[in-house]
């Protein structure tokens, strides 16, 4: 998959073009997190001073970390998705990422279509959503 040059920017200016991909699911749907190797370093920094024996943690740890590949971006901008994180997010030929804060998600293009529509439809019903939380 070939990262687009505004993603890359964000990689090449934190010096080190490994990422770390892993497995999310945003309300049933299947997408892949990648994080800069830093922001993942320091995301892991932050689950250590959780209770490590809380079981929502370790469900969580086992879903989320579990999953996790580090990879590298090639000289061309482009990252080997492994076949076992494709599967999962059931990325098809086309994609589309989307910014994340510190990260940014896959998301095969129709899920995402599927996503972005109901997330816009909610906050059609409810302009209040973003108020609610604070914006």
């Amino acid at each position: 998959m070939s990262i687009p040059s505004r993603f890359r920017e964000v990689l090449l200016g934190k010096g080190d073009e490994r990422i770390v991909i892993t497995n999310f699911v945003v309300d049933a749907s299947r997408c892949l997190d990648v994080y800069p190797l830093d922001e993942w370093i320091r995301f892991e920094e932050e689950i250590r001073k959780k209770p490590k024996f809380d079981r929502r943690m370790v469900l969580f740890q086992n879903y989320y970390l579990g999953g996790a590949c580090e990879c590298a971006v090639d000289t061309h901008g482009r990252i080997l998705i492994p076949p076992l994180l494709r599967g999962y997010a059931n990325l098809k030929r086309d994609v589309v990422l989307v910014s994340a804060l510190d990260k940014f998600r896959v998301w095969d293009k129709e899920a995402w279509k599927k996503v972005f529509a109901e997330a816009e439809e909610k906050l059609m019903q409810d302009p209040d959503f973003l108020g609610d939380l604070g914006f």
